[in-house]
């Protein structure tokens, strides 16, 4: 098995059914949508190595946190990372 040393986070806003349980739910104020996030971090060749899923109302920052300590704790050669402005 092939370790990632590098990767790329980023999130996405993803509108959610009224069937999905109320606490995977937030709103985002700023960009008026009611629903849930997805955090991504993939490898430089775009295979995803962690995915972490929050309400809406969660920043990408902390869902990026949360995500990169998962992720740094299984793979120990992870040098560098590039994430948006966020």
């Amino acid at each position: 098995m092939c370790t990632p040393t590098a990767g790329v986070v980023d999130s996405q806003l993803v509108e959610v059914d009224v069937t999905v349980t109320f606490g995977s739910r937030g709103f985002d104020a700023g960009e008026r949508v009611k629903g849930g996030k997805r955090c991504l971090f993939s490898d430089v060749v775009g295979l995803l190595v962690a995915v972490l899923v929050t309400p809406v109302s969660v920043t990408g920052r902390d869902g990026a946190r949360s995500l990169l300590s998962a992720a740094g704790g299984r793979f120990r050669r992870l040098a560098r990372v590039w994430a948006d402005g966020g």
